[in-house]
């Protein structure tokens, strides 16, 4: 079952829960860079989600579940900054987890971790839903609850990082 099937059809919240989880799980990882963290931010999630099941199970239910994932991200993100606490994980521990391969494995933590980790939470909430979740302006600026033209400025700066970070990367191996 997909995203789209999900929404407008008339499914259990179970049903929801498994058809969306593994999506959810992989943006939130994104979101906050700790898979424990991640998982603990999507039970809280489908917790709001199921509370409400009865008025957006009909609507876009899935739309809703990642709102409220983006928002308790940007909420964790400041919490975390006032407590200096450092995140363990990485979306690649995501990877290991599913094909059941221990740390340390196959997969090793990437640059583009390190930059994507390092970018504003706006703007990653903004990369990650663009470029992961593959949602269009519109959809990003309901979601995070800014304008299109903020989802835009959002973009084009993590974007702009990203790439001083991969020319900086190629000056280093020359």
């Amino acid at each position: 079952m997909n995203a789209r099937e999900v929404r407008g059809a008339e499914v259990t919240f179970e049903e929801f829960v498994n058809a969306t989880a593994g999506r959810l799980l992989r943006t939130a990882v994104f979101l906050v860079y700790d898979r424990h963290l991640a998982e603990d931010l999507l039970q809280v999630a489908y917790e709001r989600v199921a509370r409400r099941w009865h008025r957006i199970a009909a609507q876009e239910p899935e739309a809703y579940a990642r709102k409220v994932l983006v928002n308790l991200a940007v909420d964790e993100k400041r919490r975390r900054a006032r407590r200096r606490d450092l995140p363990v994980g990485s979306p690649s521990d995501v990877e290991r987890f599913a094909a059941g391969v221990p740390a340390g494995g196959p997969f090793p933590e990437g640059e583009l971790d390190a930059v994507l980790r390092a970018l504003p939470v706006k703007q990653r909430a903004v990369v990650v839903l663009r470029y992961w979740c593959d949602l269009t302006e519109q959809e990003i600026a309901e979601t995070l609850g800014i304008s299109r033209g903020t989802v835009k400025s959002h973009t084009a700066r993590a974007m702009t990082a990203l790439r001083l970070h991969m020319e900086e990367g190629r000056a280093h191996e020359r």
